[in-house]
């Protein structure tokens, strides 16, 4: 296991020293990571210290003065705290959770169910108080007739079953707990209690209640809530990625208008609109960014587009440069374009 230890601790070493070196001292005011990034650091010192500063100060002490020396006794409650706080490099398993996506979902998922099942926790509680109630007042208060040897005629208590049963059941807390142990599937404390037929319809009763049903419930609750939470968590990473799909489209159409656009004045007209059409690179690369087709941008233009005699007393001079022409201003292509691709994304 020391080997082991060292190895960990050579590649938590090494992983400390990359990201200092690429973070420098953001690494110690980074608030997205502030927690993580004290932990490992404090950890990786922690072990520098314990494994390799005070041994290796030890040995060369020793050899100097001739006397086995030992440091880390004298230092021995700072390093039992550092070893403690060692302990919690656990949590870096939380860190890999994240990473993976799958498994932080399903970690998502039993938080969720935990949230859930302190309502079946109360439920269960409370059959088992009232179970318990019943099976102190039947059987250790003798409510019950008690176990026997013989027949009808010469029975006799049997005193070892009588006194099993008392000793399980004899009391509110011993019936509470036994019973917690029978809902898990341990009979043995009924042994005592299923010799008479009373006995038998109370322990099959009780079974029925709590395993039936109230496990059932518990099983019920914990998978629906898992579902809810892993539908929620699918719903929102397609939003993370319809959202970063629109910003790259809407990259790519700003790239594409100003291309189009020559003179620069975020607006094109219709003899640009037709050289961008006739320009297949240009033309393929908006139909793949929109989801349209090329009758369909053509239809697009003449519903966005407006007249330019419409703007002739803002912009006269455009009006005689394009007389009888058809403008698109950038913002009512992104509009557009955006609004076709959505109906096309439905409509597939």
């Amino acid at each position: 296991w020391v080997y082991v230890e060292n190895l960990l601790l050579a590649i938590y070493s090494f992983e400390l020293a990359v990201r200092l070196k690429r973070f420098g001292r953001h690494f110690f005011c980074d608030k997205d990571n502030l927690f993580w990034n004290y932990l490992d650091f404090t950890m990786v010192v922690g072990g520098v210290l314990d494994l390799w500063v005070l041994p290796l100060a030890s040995l060369i002490v020793s050899l100097i003065t001739g006397v086995q020396q030992d440091l880390s006794r004298d230092l021995k409650s700072v390093l039992n705290l550092l070893r403690m706080f060692r302990l919690l490099r656990v949590l870096r398993l939380v860190r890999l959770l994240r990473a993976v996506k799958p498994l932080y979902n399903l970690l998502l998922g039993v938080m969720e169910s935990l949230k859930a099942m302190q309502w079946v926790m109360v439920l269960t509680l409370i059959t088992l108080y009232a179970g318990a109630i019943m099976w102190t007042s039947l059987i250790g208060k003798d409510m019950l007739p008690p176990p026997t040897n013989g027949n009808e005629t010469n029975a006799t208590l049997d005193v070892e079953l009588y006194d099993e049963s008392h000793r399980y059941f004899g009391t509110v807390p011993d019936s509470l707990f036994s019973l917690f142990k029978l809902m898990n599937g341990d009979t043995a404390v009924v042994a005592s209690v299923t010799h008479t037929v009373y006995g038998q319809l109370l322990f099959a009763g009780f079974m029925i209640l709590s395993n039936w049903a109230v496990l059932a419930i518990l099983t019920s609750v914990v998978s629906d809530h898992m579902i809810s939470s892993s539908a929620k968590t699918n719903e929102e990473d397609a939003k993370e990625k319809a959202l970063r799909n629109r910003k790259v489209r809407n990259t790519r159409l700003e790239t594409i208008f100003n291309e189009m656009d020559k003179s620069g004045n975020k607006e094109i007209d219709e003899e640009e609109w037709r050289i961008m059409l006739q320009n297949r690179v240009l033309c393929e690369d908006l139909c793949d960014a929109t989801g349209l087709s090329e009758k369909l941008l053509k239809e697009t233009f003449e519903c966005a587009s407006h007249d330019a005699a419409l703007r002739s007393s803002q912009s006269p001079t455009s009006l005689l440069a394009r007389p009888n022409t058809r403008l698109l201003t950038q913002e009512a292509f992104m509009d557009a374009l955006e609004e076709e691709a959505a109906m096309a994304d439905k409509r597939s």
